[in-house]
């Protein structure tokens, strides 16, 4: 049994889509169950670049890994983490941009879930990839409004060698009996870059691996 995922997200400062599968590796074959799971992620796009000579130009990103992990359920939630494999590329033409060319390195995921009495699910997520010093993190805390229906606020965070951001907003996610659809939107606040201040808007599905 596994789960596979795949969205796109848009702002002010990047457009792009990622998609991603985790595949249990137990004895039963349940990500519901403790033990071994794979996990795989990859996603792609295009960010804005500004320098002396590099006016708005549109830069490729590709970002990938490849990792094993191990999965624990307990009556609080479940843990996971994963180590492995990364890989990152930033096509830009500038040879003097910090964020150039290809690296390769390692890659590390913890992930926490839990849901609280059926109607409260908390999420949280960081990730760490050693290509150009890259970490991210998110959570978010959702309340459940009707059978299908989960709403409640994000939060996200990035950083690498020359880039940090911060954004928030609200959070939808639409339960399909297995399977989910997820949207947001919100502001985006760079902290570091001197760049503006600007709005994302994301969406993803996810379903089971039989």
């Amino acid at each position: 049994m596994g789960y596979a995922w795949a969205g796109g997200w848009a702002s002010n400062h990047y457009s792009g889509g990622y998609a991603g599968a985790l595949v249990a590796l137990s004895s039963d074959k349940s990500l519901y169950d403790d033990g071994l799971a794979l996990r795989a992620d990859v996603s792609g796009g295009n960010y804005t670049y500004n320098a002396p000579g590099f006016v708005d130009k549109s830069v490729g990103l590709v970002d990938a890994d490849a990792m094993l992990g191990y999965r624990h359920n307990t009556d609080v939630g479940t843990f996971a983490g994963y180590v492995g494999l990364a890989y990152m590329s930033h096509d830009n033409p500038d040879r003097a941009a910090r964020l150039r060319g290809s690296e390769t390195g390692v890659a590390l995921v913890g992930e926490y879930q839990n849901n609280i009495q059926k109607s409260t699910q908390l999420y949280l997520q960081a990730r760490y990839a050693s290509p150009f010093e890259t970490w991210s993190g998110s959570g978010r805390v959702l309340w459940k409004v009707s059978d299908k229906v989960w709403v409640g606020p994000q939060v996200s965070l990035y950083r690498n060698k020359t880039y940090d951001e911060v954004s928030g907003g609200p959070f939808l996610k639409l339960d399909l009996g297995g399977g989910e659809i997820g949207v947001s939107a919100g502001v985006r606040h760079p902290t570091r870059s001197g760049n503006a201040d600007g709005y994302y808007a994301s969406a993803y599905f996810a379903l089971p691996i039989p």
